[in-house]
Order: C-alpha cells, then sequence, then structure tokens
C-alpha cells in the first residue's frame, strides 16, 4: 500500500505490475498458441506477435497508474480509468464482508486480492488487485473496525460514519481473537461422503480427461484402460469406481479447505481463513448475520457429521465456500461451534414441533407414486418385451425405498419458534436446518398450491435480506402457519387479514 499525494489516496502494490500481465498471458494463451504455429508454418521472419508481451506490461503500467482509492468521511472511494473515469464509493456502515484471495502467484509476491462486498450481487463490490498482504489485512481492519477503537478512533459498527482518514497504517490488530475451530486432518474422512465431494471429484475427471483427449497417446491409453475395465468382474469395476472418486473428492477437500481456521473478534467479526493452492480470508461483520445453517447430507449424517454455514448478507454466491464456518466434521464439533455462535440451545439442537399427518401423506405421495410408475415400467417391459427376469427383483428394492425415503423426509420436517430465532428444517438426501434471527425477517409469504389446499397445509416463507433471501417452513397446517406468523411478527399479521 502507498500514499499518492494529498487526499489520503492510496495506490495498489507496484508487484502488481508482475500479476496482470501474467493473468492476461494465461488468459490469452490458446490465441497466442494458434498463433505461434501457424507463424512456425510460415515462411516469414518477422514475429510481430511478440509485440503483444510490451504491450501487456503497458497496459499493466496503466492500470497501476490510474487506480487509486482511498477511505475518507465515512466511505471508501475507488478511482480508475484514463480517458473514461471510473469512480466508485462504498459506506463504510454499508459493508458487509471483505475477501482477501490469494492464488498462487499472488502467494509467491506476497500479494492478495480484495474483495469489499456491501451488498449480494457482483455489482455491489469493489475490487483491490493487488495489495500486499499486510496492507489487505490493515485494510480489513480499517473497514470492519478490528483494530482497537481506543487506537483509531473509530465507532462500533452500527454507529455513524466518521473520517478515518488519520487511522495508523501499522495499527497492531488484536491478538486475543477467539479461536472457535481449527480443521483436523481426520476431518478429510468425509470428503467423500457430501455432494460437494462428488461433484468436485467428477469436475477433476472432466477436466483431466478433456485435456488428455487432445493427444492420441492418452487417447489410446483411455482405450487400453477402458477395455481393462471392460475384462473385469462387476464388484472390481464397482470398488474401481468409489476408490478413484474418494481420492478425488479427497484431493477437492484438501484444496479447498486445509489450515482452515474460524476466529473472532472482541467486536463480533468472524474471520474464516482457507486454502492450500489458493489462500481466502473472508471477514464478515457481526451486525451483518442473520442466522446459521446447519447441513446434514445424508453421508454425513449416516457417520454422526455436519457442516456449519453463515446466513448473512454481502456474500457473493459466486464465491463458492465465502459462508463455510465449518467443513464437514462431527457433530461434537460442529454443534458445539453453532452454540458458539448463537447461544439457543432450543433452536440450535432442540426437538422441533412436526407438521401432522397431511405432510407425511404428502412425503409419501411425492417417492411412492414415481417408484411405482417405474416399478410398473419395468413389469410391462417384462411381459411386453420379454427383458430379463432379473430386472423384477428392483420392483419390491423400489417401493420399499421410496417408503424409507418418504418417512425420512417426514421425519426431518419440523420448526420451532424461540425468543430470538425461528428453526426450520426439512429434506432427507440434503437436510438442512436453518436458525434464522427472528429481527432479521422483513416479511412473510404464505404460499398454497392445488395440493397443499386440498389437505389443509402451506409453505410458510420467512423473507430476509441475508443469505438466500427467503426461508420456508414447508407443509405446516395452514393455522399454525398463521400462529407461527403472529408470534413471530404480530405488527405483519393484519396485513393476512
Amino acid at each position: 500500500m502507498s500514499e499518492d499525494g494529498g487526499g489520503g489516496w492510496r495506490r495498489l502494490d507496484a508487484r502488481m505490475l508482475l500479476v496482470h500481465p501474467l493473468e492476461t498471458l494465461v488468459r490469452f494463451l490458446p490465441a497466442l498458441l494458434a498463433i505461434l504455429v501457424f507463424r512456425a508454418s510460415s515462411d516469414g521472419s518477422d514475429r510481430w506477435e511478440l509485440y503483444a508481451v510490451p504491450l501487456l506490461v503497458a497496459f499493466g503500467v496503466l492500470r497501476w497508474v490510474t487506480t487509486r482509492y482511498r477511505i475518507a468521511e465515512g466511505q471508501i472511494e475507488l478511482r480508475r480509468g484514463l480517458f473514461t473515469k471510473q469512480t466508485t464509493t462504498a459506506r463504510l456502515d454499508k459493508v458487509r464482508t471483505i475477501d482477501l484471495t490469494a492464488q498462487l502467484h499472488h502467494r509467491v509476491l506476497g500479494l492478495a486480492k480484495v474483495e469489499i462486498s456491501t451488498a449480494g450481487g457482483q455489482h455491489d463490490r469493489l475490487v483491490l488487485d493487488s495489495l500486499s498482504v499486510d496492507a489487505g489485512r490493515r485494510l480489513r481492519a480499517e473497514l470492519l473496525h478490528r483494530v482497537d477503537p481506543a487506537v483509531t478512533g473509530l465507532p462500533a459498527p452500527t454507529g455513524a460514519p466518521v473520517a478515518v482518514d488519520e487511522v495508523p497504517g501499522d495499527a497492531p490488530v488484536p491478538a486475543d481473537d477467539e479461536l472457535l475451530v481449527r480443521l483436523d486432518p481426520t476431518w478429510i474422512r468425509f470428503a467423500p461422503l457430501t455432494v460437494t465431494g462428488l461433484a468436485s471429484a467428477v469436475a477433476i475427471v472432466g477436466f483431466v480427461s478433456q485435456g488428455f483427449s487432445r493427444f492420441s497417446q492418452e487417447r489410446s491409453v483411455f482405450r487400453d484402460g477402458a477395455s481393462w475395465v471392460s475384462r473385469a468382474p462387476w464388484w472390481v469395476d464397482v470398488l474401481l469406481l468409489l476408490g478413484v472418486v474418494s481420492l478425488l473428492a479427497v484431493g477437492a477437500y484438501v484444496l479447498t479447505f486445509w489450515g482452515f481456521r474460524l476466529t473472532r473478534n472482541r467486536l463480533g467479526t468472524l474471520h474464516t481463513r482457507r486454502g492450500l493452492l489458493t489462500n481466502r480470508e473472508t471477514s464478515i461483520d457481526a451486525a451483518r448475520v442473520r442466522g446459521l445453517r446447519l447441513d446434514e447430507p445424508l453421508g454425513l449424517r449416516l457417520v454422526g457429521a455436519r457442516r456449519l454455514k453463515v446466513v448473512t448478507s454481502g456474500l457473493l454466491r459466486e464465491q463458492g465456500g465465502s459462508d463455510w464456518l465449518c467443513p464437514p466434521a462431527p457433530a461434537g464439533v460442529v454443534t458445539p461451534l453453532a452454540l458458539r455462535i448463537r447461544p439457543d440451545e432450543a433452536a440450535v439442537s432442540g426437538p422441533l414441533t412436526p407438521h401432522g399427518p397431511a405432510a407425511r401423506q404428502r412425503r409419501l405421495t411425492r417417492t411412492v407414486v414415481p417408484a411405482a410408475l417405474v416399478a410398473a415400467g419395468l413389469v410391462a417391459a417384462r411381459l411386453l418385451w420379454d427383458w430379463h427376469g432379473s430386472l423384477l427383483v428392483l420392483v419390491p428394492l423400489l417401493l420399499v425405498g421410496a417408503v424409507a425415503l418418504g418417512q425420512d423426509r417426514y421425519r426431518a420436517l419440523g420448526h420451532a419458534v424461540t425468543p430470538d430465532h425461528l428453526v426450520s428444517r426439512h429434506g432427507s438426501l440434503d437436510r438442512q436446518r436453518v436458525v434464522l434471527d427472528r429481527d432479521g425477517i422483513i416479511g412473510w409469504k404464505v404460499e398454497q398450491s392445488f395440493f397443499q389446499r386440498r389437505v389443509g397445509v402451506a409453505t410458510l416463507v420467512a423473507t430476509t435480506a441475508a443469505g438466500h433471501q427467503h426461508y420456508d417452513v414447508v407443509d405446516v397446517p395452514v393455522e399454525t402457519a398463521y400462529a407461527v406468523l403472529a408470534q413471530v411478527s404480530p405488527d405483519l399479521l393484519a396485513e393476512f387479514a
């Protein structure tokens, strides 16, 4: 971080001149390679494509010269552009989260990209790429008031904005932050049990196979491997598939969560740090947190594990993982952690109110009817097209599995209202328990489909500015839905009369 004359203006780190040309070259690498191949087969001696290198360097210098930022008069201001000037400002009391991301080339140079979010959209953020890691952390301290107020004179996060130009750049960050959780390497065993881990494994397989398929030698390797797999017994194929997917899921877990650490400072700001190759630090202002979400996918639930996410405003959905407060871990770790952040035992782990026979009927109908149709199709295929009779073994398995799934989905349904929170839970394969702050609810909807009206249930939707912007209490009896609404927001009940 460097000062640029008067007015408190600061520049990006000069080492960005090495980062931006590299990123631009990587972005246009396919086109440059195509040009080089074309030129290699031509008779011309002029290497005009090499002129791109100084142009990229000049573009990086121009970007460094024309980009400035400052904190003044209760807001952060970013200016950039030479011919078209662009100024972006954000009030300090509107800053929700701050991300420090350092990819491998950033880390080699000691730099980080700082993303300052004031809402949940791509256009509601300021991006400073690149600052030194220390400068980025000091900037985060200024914006989220992690620096000791006695030193900087800053108000609480909800106080009136004041000028903070005089905040010392080397103000010490408190060393007494509370460590809430740290990654235990043994938690890696949970990686293959989540949909996220499996999706990461599939993505890695697709990326690698697409890259290898460009070369004939690797294509022959794939053909030989496929031939060997086709000759192996089916149970060997299954074990091989599970092994490969598990290893890839573990690799994705390590890359994403290695070094994960969650801390909280004296003002309640939550700070996470994670990543093996790309290091990411996310700071979330406590005033923006509106609740928690405890996820229990089927795989984790079977081994007594879960994961924890935060319900807050200002996180970009595109930046997957910014809302993680704990990666997949034992329930004995996740539940106490949730209680430290929201000390309401009834909301975090207490019993929930079931939704009654009508909700059970709907859960069973939605699982049994599709399974019965598939079973009927198998029977028809056996009778009409003489399919192999062994397929009929699947019929009772499908029906029993459908009934079990419907019962499990009903057991997951429930809600609770505590003095501070509204709790809702639903799902079987991906079960979620949302602990939503009552004072974070800004509106309600009571929705009824045609089939819900026939059995007297409804979906109560609590709207909020945080997270997914709405959280549902599914298939609750209509009278119960209005009772919950009256208990949480009695001033809004008249709107539904």
